[in-house]
């Protein structure tokens, strides 16, 4: 089901969409089309169209990917960068480009369970695809990766061009938080289907007359070409404030604060993406392409710190709930440059000889992070300073005045550069690469062994992966080095968190900083403790049956893969004399594991149909997770911290479970209700032990980190709406809604009896998980005009265990209100206006309760403005 190439040529698309023999299920890029496709597709599948993604001001696929049923998103820096299906993390979860495996650029990646597997989905921006296909149960021709189910990014095809176009968009924008201009947002795809006749030029749709040739090269046009490239800058600010408590909860957990972090960042993203597809079709049986595509971005970050490390001996709270307590002010500055980004390349073809068809593909996919530099440094001023505060009376907002003195009478001015001396120094670079050679055969002919015809499909995959994680370091201290010498004693004023007065570090000279940093580490060692160098490959064969009884359509088949792995990890171990060792490890795994399934769909009329399915799925354990790796930071705070893989680790399996009516409306509208159960095999999870006593710790007290299986499952229902009132009279039949919700009860075992703080059994939500997740839209959409509110609820949801509930990390409930507009000049000029977080919805985590937060950033608003043009 493969979409045209103009948005325009929605018959293209809609004919396009009944066919479903392809290898790969493709978003079409009309609204109309996209149920078209979901409506015939044998799987339960959410297709967004290209059409449906301009109508929201998404920066990048992630966020349009939070618009569709039952996907939930993680943000962090102002944007959307993971997604969870159906409360699924996104670790456990498949993505595709093209039909080709995408992996992750950053194996340290901050999705909710850590595996490092989550594709970050803000490396594509949204001008880089063609449209979304959202796969919540997987058929036995899909790799079989994926609990929650599999996301499909559709980029600009080819294959079916009927007449040539081109597509262009320029706009600008303005940040307001810290007043940068910006996003510049460019793009273009131009495309069109040729050959050659009559000793000259021939082009599909310019009306020439291009008789059919002779031999095997049938088709007057059988070439085609689309070309794509995309730029989007943004210069987003953050305001940040990250408290942590001077009680973590070895013994009690309360509100006194350890450090307080006062953070203010300037990022300056550029997103990339740039690709294209040639494609060969001689004759109606045969048909070959070759694609490539890149995308990604490179960011600079400026982030300048200000901390106010508290004794945690505060007095006793006055009538007003206020403390007072010392401190020891630092500030910490930090410069840094890194680029992800995602290639994929894809050659194949598709070949019918007789009644059997032939399809096959080979792919090169890589994400590569090289984070250039990463240059820190930190100064520290005398601890001889007061502080008063409250965060009691509002946790999120908490009140701080400093003082020079025990009294309390001389204010602390934190932007006075000549009190901070002394810097420590550290330097970090670091070059990942993941990369994957895949190749896929599939073979489909009619069979007719019951119900109306029939068919037969198999096939065999090979997936070959290599991931390599290589990091440098430096550390150093300076003495008698003032930062007055880098950074004059001035700040952002009140033009900080809202002006409510809290203190920020002095602007500083950040090239300077940069020369005292490489000046005093000029060479970097290798930092081996996140080193490692893994292999996987996956191997698969499978074969399916699909027919149709009357009105029912029946699909079943298996699937069969086998993993090999090798992980290959450091080992550090330390001596009682606190001298350490390295010690490089390898453990090979290789299992094989069978994946059936059964899927039904019954039409009850012609716009409406119940489907009721069972499939199955994998989540293998992350590079980080089943390794040798082990080694303890004795630098680590408050304790030292051994954190170690787990080699024994098995791969997460799930059984899967769908039932979901499907009412069909006309102008692309639906009601679809769906309900769903997943019982997971091995659920692979974080496992924490806090403030215990060990030899390893040398005398002290520590933390065990380590990973392990057990089971859980994860049960929900979703139920989404999407109407245009075409039925009302004169302007407003240009009104409509759209909304979605999902509500998921997950349940898993965080700790046994033995290791939690309160000596029983401790059971809660699955990490990344949010109970209930929403959007709603209301539109208008007519006479060249379209106007859109859109709303966005994500719940809580458990981010990080660590050692006992009341100090797990939990992501908080998110809030977003965006506005979109645009205006139809003529057929082939329009104009836009967006505005993205119109509430100033903060980012917030909190530890164990909504009484102890320990971040909320701040963005601001975004506005932009451009024109898009197609001819």
């Amino acid at each position: 089901m493969s979409g045209g190439a103009h948005a325009a040529d929605a018959s293209a698309d809609e004919s396009a969409a009944k066919t479903v023999e392809a290898v790969v299920v493709t978003a079409p890029r009309a609204e109309a089309a996209a149920r078209i496709v979901q409506q015939a597709a044998p799987t339960i599948i959410n297709v967004q169209s290209a059409e449906t993604i301009a109508k929201y001001p998404d920066f990048n696929a992630a966020e349009a990917l939070g618009r569709i049923p039952g996907i939930s998103l993680s943000s962090d820096t102002g944007e959307g960068r993971f997604v969870n299906i159906r409360g699924i993390d996104a670790n456990l979860n498949g993505s595709t480009y093209g039909g080709v495996v995408l992996l992750n650029t950053l194996a340290a990646g901050t999705a909710a369970s850590g595996s490092g597997r989550a594709v970050e989905f803000d490396t594509i921006p949204t001008g880089a695809i063609d449209g979304i296909v959202v796969y919540k149960t997987l058929s036995p021709d899909r790799d079989s990766e994926g609990l929650g189910g599999q996301i499909e990014l559709t980029p600009r095809t080819a294959k079916n061009l009927s007449k040539p176009f081109f597509e262009g968009e320029l706009g600008w924008g303005y940040e307001n938080l810290h007043d940068h201009t910006g996003p510049f947002n460019a793009g273009f795809a131009a495309g069109a289907r040729f050959g050659f006749a009559n000793g000259g030029l021939a082009i599909e749709g310019r009306g020439q007359d291009l008789p059919n040739g002779s031999g095997w090269v049938t088709n007057p046009t059988p070439f085609s070409i689309v070309i794509t490239a995309s730029r989007k800058d943004d210069r987003r600010g953050v305001d940040d404030l990250e408290p942590s408590y001077a009680n973590d909860g070895a013994t009690a957990v309360d509100n006194v604060y350890g450090r307080v972090d006062f953070r203010r960042y300037d990022y300056h993203r550029r997103r990339f993406g740039y690709g294209g597809e040639f494609a060969f079709k001689p004759n109606d049986d045969h048909s070959f392409y070759v694609r490539l595509d890149v995308a990604g971005y490179k960011e600079r970050a400026h982030k300048n710190h200000f901390y106010a490390n508290f004794a945690g001996a505060p007095s006793a709270p006055d009538q007003n709930g206020n403390v007072i307590d010392r401190f020891q002010p630092q500030v910490d500055l930090v410069i840094l440059e890194e680029t992800h980004r995602n290639t994929v390349f894809a050659a194949g073809g598709q070949d019918r000889f007789g009644d059997v068809q032939v399809d096959y593909r080979a792919a090169y996919s890589r994400a590569t992070y090289l984070q250039s530099y990463y240059n820190e440094a930190r100064f520290f001023g005398a601890n001889t300073f007061f502080g008063r505060y409250n965060n009691v009376n509002d946790p999120y907002h908490p009140t701080f005045a400093l003082f020079q003195d025990a009294a309390l009478t001389v204010p602390f001015v934190s932007t006075d550069a000549t009190q901070y001396k002394d810097p420590r120094l550290t330097s970090f670079a670091e070059n990942d690469a993941d990369q994957e050679y895949s190749y896929v055969v599939n073979a489909t002919r009619p069979l007719a062994l019951f119900g109306d015809g029939g068919e037969v499909k198999v096939g065999a995959s090979a997936r070959l992966r290599d991931k390599v994680v290589t990091d440098f370091g430096g550390f150093g201290r300076l003495t008698g080095v003032s930062l007055s010498t880098y950074s004059a004693s001035v700040g952002a004023g009140n033009n900080y968190y809202d002006g409510r007065g809290y203190p920020l570090a002095p602007y500083a000279d950040i090239y300077k900083i940069i020369n005292l940093v490489r000046t005093a580490l000029p060479t970097l060692g290798p930092s081996l403790g996140r080193d490692f160098n893994d292999t996987e490959n996956v191997y698969a064969a499978y074969a399916m049956y699909t027919t149709s009884l009357g009105k029912l359509g029946f699909m079943a088949g298996v699937r069969v893969e086998k993993t090999d792995a090798t992980y290959g990890n450091f080992l550090t171990t330390t001596d009682a004399s606190g001298t350490s060792t390295v010690t490089a490890v390898s453990h090979a795994k290789s299992y094989t594991n069978v994946f059936p399934t059964v899927q039904l769909k019954y039409e009850l009329r012609p716009d409406l149909q119940v489907r009721a399915t069972y499939s199955s799925g994998i989540a293998r354990p992350g590079f980080n997770q089943a390794g040798g790796n082990a080694g303890i930071d004795f630098t680590a705070s408050p304790r030292p911290i051994y954190a170690a893989g787990n080699p024994d680790l098995k791969p997460t399996t799930g059984d899967n479970f769908d039932l979901s009516l499907e009412y069909y409306l006309p102008s692309g509208g639906i009601v679809q209700v769906g309900v769903f159960d997943k019982e997971f095999k091995n659920y692979i999870f974080r496992s924490a032990k806090i403030n215990v006593a060990d030899p390893i710790f040398l005398g002290q007290r520590g933390d065990f980190i380590t990973y392990l299986n057990e089971s859980a499952y994860a049960r929900g229902v979703e139920l989404a709406y999407h109407q245009k009132f075409t039925m009302l009279p004169g302007l407003f039949s240009g009104l409509g809604v759209e909304g979605n919700i999902t509500w998921v009860d997950s349940r898993f075992k965080e700790y046994d009896a033995a290791v939690s703080g309160t000596g029983k059994s401790q059971f809660g939500a699955l990490p990344g998980t949010s109970h209930v997740t929403w959007n709603v839209a209301g539109f208008y959409e007519d006479h060249g005009l379209a106007l859109r509110l859109s709303t966005e609820y994500v719940g809580q949801s458990l981010f990080a265990l660590n050692g006992d509930q009341s100090l797990d990390t939990h992501q908080d409930k998110k809030l977003n209100l965006d506005f979109t507009s645009s205006y139809q000049f003529t057929s082939n000029l329009a104009g836009y206006f967006n505005v993205k977080n119109l509430l100033d919805t903060p980012l917030r985590y909190y530890e164990g309760s909504a009484s102890r937060p320990i971040q909320r950033e701040i963005y601001g608003q975004t506005y932009e403005a451009g024109i898009r043009a197609k001819f």
